[in-house]
């Protein structure tokens, strides 16, 4: 089946991977570096374990500090030429880090790779609300992370696999040539999705105008809300998990092997949802995840609580699945339930939701994993507390839902 947009065709599944691509620079970018996370930091002269989840945190907050400003510019000049600039951004960064000789300026430069991503990971959801909304986008973006899911799946093991063949440099060459790839992809065969007559003069008074149409928007907000807490503690594992696996558990040749063993229950949670979210709906698929997310966690609390706070590898790997699971059904619904109101100003609504949802992530994130001291209860309680806060929120604001009905659709 073919797209068209602009007089414009891409394959429908073609789009899927491409998009697939773009969301992967963020996950390929901090997975593929984790294996080598104490080397770096032994590069610069430091080692204090904790430190090393700035490699990852200094990308997040670059990438959720200029989200705000890319949706309106690509309501008024197209989605495209933000893509573009945003890898162009990306693959600069790239090259810095090849470069930087003391760790601030290493992280600046991670801040600056997290700049360029953004661009792509806003106009990710931008150009699927062009293309689709409701459940068909919710289904659209399953279908996305059952791709991108291959990125975490394997990403750690290539890096120790790069560690092996040489230095750590090695990977820093990965990030320019992927990135070359997917802005050649996207500059060749990208259709521009907003309609000519859709772009909007890029004014102030407008841009305040749009703003405000989308920070009043209660369902857009509450929901990006969401998107940010449900996953500002996987944020907190992701940062402090070479450290869990190798100081905690002392397995550090395996941590590649489990970490990727994890990222596919993120996988087949997107297989699920693809298949049941157009008969269901995204409210009914997100409220039982999350029910389900809080007594997982219940779960796992009393196992720390039982274990002295370091259960044993294969309990603590058993419920982290069960917990990727349950975030993987429910965060590409929420992100097309905060979309579903803003088809008018999709740009600047994802633009907004995007910041709101990351900023809190990296916020709450390393805040979390900045606990870590020998035992798993600041990432145990994380999750814990952020599935409950989600919880709470979405069963607060379900009847703001519109019906199954009119959720599936497409444009």
């Amino acid at each position: 089946m073919k797209l068209k947009k602009n007089q414009q065709q891409i394959f429908y599944f073609e789009l899927i991977v491409l998009l697939a691509m773009l969301s992967s620079l963020g996950a390929l970018t901090i997975d593929l570096q984790l294996p080598a996370m104490p080397d770096i930091l032994a590069s610069f002269g430091l080692h204090e374990a904790n430190k090393q989840q700035w490699i990852v945190s200094a990308y997040m907050l670059g990438f959720a500090s200029v989200q705000i400003i890319y949706g309106p510019i690509s309501d008024s000049v197209g989605r495209k030429p933000v893509v573009v600039f945003g890898l162009l951004v990306y693959i600069g960064a790239s090259l810095w880090l090849l470069v930087a000789d003391e760790y601030w300026v290493f992280l600046l430069a991670r801040g600056l790779q997290g700049v360029g991503a953004a661009a792509a990971r806003i106009m990710i959801n931008a150009i699927t609300r062009d293309f689709f909304k409701g459940d068909e986008m919710a289904k659209v973006t399953s279908l996305v992370m059952l791709i991108f899911i291959l990125v975490p799946v394997f990403a750690p093991t290539v890096g120790s696999l790069l560690l092996w063949l040489g230095h750590w440099h090695l990977i820093l060459y990965v990030f320019l040539g992927f990135g070359l790839v997917v802005l050649l992809w996207a500059w060749f065969r990208l259709p521009e999705s907003l309609a000519e007559y859709h772009k909007k003069p890029l004014r102030l008074g407008r841009l305040k105008t749009t703003f405000i149409q989308v920070v009043t928007e209660p369902l857009a907000i509450v929901f990006g809300v969401v998107s940010g807490v449900i996953f500002s503690g996987f944020m907190a594992y992701l940062n402090s998990a070479e450290q869990i696996f190798a100081n905690l558990y002392g397995v550090p040749d395996k941590f590649p092997f489990i970490f990727g063993l994890l990222a596919l229950f993120f996988g087949l949670a997107a297989f699920i949802n693809s298949r049941v979210v157009m008969r269901f709906g995204a409210m009914r698929v997100t409220l039982f995840a999350l029910l389900a997310l809080v007594v997982v966690n219940g779960l796992h609390l009393g196992l720390m609580a039982l274990y002295g706070g370091l259960p044993p590898l294969w309990l603590f790997v058993s419920a982290v699945a069960l917990i990727n699971m349950c975030v993987g059904l429910v965060f590409g619904n929420v992100m097309a339930i905060a979309m579903l109101p803003l088809g008018a100003v999709a740009g600047m609504g994802a633009s907004v939701i995007g910041s709101i949802s990351t900023l809190i992530a990296a916020v709450m994130g390393i805040a979390i994993s900045q606990q870590l001291d020998g035992t798993l209860w600041p990432i145990a309680l994380g999750f814990a507390g952020t599935a409950v806060v989600s919880l709470l929120l979405v069963s607060r604001y379900k009847n703001a839902v519109p019906n199954k009905r009119n959720l599936t659709a497409t444009t």
